[in-house]
């Protein structure tokens, strides 16, 4: 007991968080430069002249350039940018089955400068695998011997996975990549070349903004910019970032466009970390740990409440929660104003900026990520939590019972309660379509409300139409006035989840894209007019490894509406769940239940 509890303050402690701000509060006073002296070589005189930059962009277009264009779409901002006087924009491209413009070659290793406006090729080399630590070594050393500098930054341009998954996805080698302890062996070959850290290295890719990167990369970079959540696919403004190379309000310069950039989007965070403070981080986690008597129930409470980025649902996570939030959720003062920066869109606007991993689904990756985390202490509390997890943690006192006929409820044993990471439903329907009559599961609610240890189903009757057909949705993430849903569904013949946000306050629904249900790693993709959109359902009773089934479709338009109405007349059913502080799922009762159109009457309670 008392060493679980430990976990989600060794989180917070761990990776320290501060509160977010939107674009239009971030002020060049939080970072004063966006220069650090760097360290200068002893052994060596300096091949370099003062006042020179070297920005190196290492693009593996995976099929985000095969799919969308998207690499080239962004080395056309880099043409239009104002190149700043004495620097230099190198890139190396590599890992697409097909590139878009510029006539960039899928079959070789390539090299360009960016000169006056042109992208213009320097070396043409025999095709390597971006997500091999060689390749990038090589790239970086080449750069360093050819555009010497005094100020030299990297960024990574590709799909990011988190801690566990690392970085750049070749998919001209089965999705290679780089992991983070092959990254950091790339950057200690080329440290070793000339012990000088880079002024920042950034990561133009989803989830990357976690502890065990800044950790990575702390001894070669003076600065982190990276996302928590999943990107758009359009990423970063480059027009602003290498208009604005050096100058103070660098940092600021680069959140801000990228807000501004993603300003009809509700999705996408970006942060820029002070890796010289991560020292702050560490010591608020020792600090947790020797506060805090290990009590299981805070974690649920945490995990809950601490935010979770990237796909996720009821049995699917990324384990990479905020910081800050699992802090605050404890009652933990933190303040790291000086540390962190960073933008968020408006489901995301309490985002503190950097997260941590907690395998809260996925203990069987836990010797991996030791060989990852450079923190044993967190490492060592893991284990020791996991070591503690009970043979069955969710006990029913009571599987389902209604009291007033109109709404299930449950109970569990006073032991369990300090498992509970979170509750909710799933919905089904009998109504099906007129060719299928097939009970099909709808979606999932969390509204649920706890009440005197009584758990409580309150379910409305309201759910989520696209053109008047039913989506099967689920919550995806919700903020105080935004909930973010996402939804199964087929774009071009390519199964996806469409991901939506709802306004409380204005009772509207925004659409975000989409992302491939292929690609854990996607980037949100947007839905163009013209583009065909089927609804899926699933069939609960399926043995089939593919239970999703079409049920309509519309051409995507303007004509296109999302809203949130009132169910169709008809029975469905709906089966409370629990998910213990371990990932694991627990059924209480199924209650089935006929709406008139405005209410609902429990007809019956059955077994889950």
């Amino acid at each position: 007991m008392k060493k679980s509890y430990c976990i989600i303050i060794y989180l917070l402690l761990t990776c320290t968080v501060l509160s977010s701000c939107s674009y239009r509060d971030i002020t060049p006073a939080v970072f004063p430069s966006a220069y650090v002296e760097p360290s200068l070589p002893t052994e060596k005189e300096k091949d370099y002249q003062d006042g020179t930059y070297t920005l190196m962009i290492y693009m593996c277009g995976s099929n985000l350039e095969t799919k969308a264009g998207a690499a080239t779409k962004n080395i056309t901002e880099m043409l239009s940018a104002e190149l700043p006087e004495n620097t230099k924009v190198v890139i190396q491209t590599g890992g697409a089955k097909t590139w878009r413009k510029y006539n960039i070659s899928s079959s070789h290793s390539s090299r360009y400068e960016i000169k006056e406006g042109e992208l213009v090729l320097v070396e043409q080399n025999a095709d390597v695998n971006m997500g091999d630590k060689s390749s990038l070594s090589d790239f970086l050393l080449w750069c360093d011997e050819k555009y010497p500098a005094e100020h030299r930054s990297l960024i990574m341009w590709n799909h990011g996975g988190g801690s566990v998954k690392g970085i750049c996805y070749d998919e001209n080698y089965n999705n290679d990549k780089i992991t983070l302890q092959e990254f950091k062996s790339a950057l200690s070959t080329v440290y070793e070349n000339n012990k000088r850290k880079y002024d920042f290295i950034g990561f133009d890719a989803c989830l990357m903004a976690t502890y065990d990167m800044a950790c990575i990369i702390e001894p070669y970079a003076d600065y982190m910019i990276a996302s928590q959540e999943i990107e758009p696919s359009s990423g970063w403004d480059y027009k602003t970032l290498i208009s604005d190379l050096g100058k103070e309000t660098f940092y600021s310069d680069v959140l801000n466009s990228y807000a501004e950039k993603q300003a009809q989007k509700n999705i996408y965070t970006l942060s820029a970390i002070k890796l010289s403070e991560l020292s702050k981080a560490e010591a608020v986690i020792d600090e947790l740990i020797n506060q805090i008597n290990c009590d299981l129930s805070y974690v649920g409470v945490a995990i809950e409440e601490g935010k979770e980025f990237g796909a996720k649902g009821i049995s699917r996570s990324t384990n990479l929660f905020d910081l800050g939030l699992l802090a605050e959720s404890l009652g933990i003062e933190y303040d790291f104003s000086d540390f962190i920066i960073n933008v968020n869109g408006n489901a995301h606007s309490t985002a503190t900026g950097i997260s941590i991993y907690f395998p809260t689904e996925q203990k069987e990756l836990l010797d991996t990520y030791s060989e990852i985390c450079t923190n044993k202490r967190y490492i060592d509390f893991l284990k020791e939590y996991f070591a503690y997890q009970p043979e069955i943690a969710i006990a029913f006192t009571n599987r389902g019972y209604s009291a007033d006929g109109s709404h299930l409820s449950f109970t569990l044993s006073k032991q369990s309660t300090r498992y509970v990471q979170s509750v909710g439903y799933e919905l089904h329907s009998y109504a099906g379509s007129e060719q299928t009559k097939i009970l099909y599961c709808v979606g999932t609610d969390n509204d649920i409300s706890l009440s005197d240890g009584i758990y409580t189903v309150d379910f409305d009757g309201r759910w989520v139409y696209l053109n008047d057909m039913l989506l099967h949705c689920n919550v995806y993430e919700e903020e105080d006035t935004y909930t973010v849903f996402s939804s199964r569904v087929s774009v071009n013949g390519e199964s996806a989840s469409l991901l939506f946000t709802y306004s409380g306050s204005t009772k509207q629904i925004a659409v975000d894209g989409y992302i491939l249900s292929s690609d854990t790693s996607s980037r949100i993709y947007e839905l163009k007019p013209g583009t065909k959109v089927s609804i899926l359902y699933k069939d609960t009773l399926s043995d089939d490894d593919a239970p999703y089934y079409e049920e309509g479709a519309v051409i995507w338009g303007e004509d296109t509406i999302l809203r949130v109405r009132n169910l169709d007349i008809g029975r469905y059913q709906y089966i409370p769940y629990v998910v213990d502080i371990y990932g694991n799922v627990f059924y209480a009762n199924t209650a089935t239940v006929y709406f008139d159109g405005t209410k609902s009457v429990i007809e019956d309670i059955s077994a889950g």
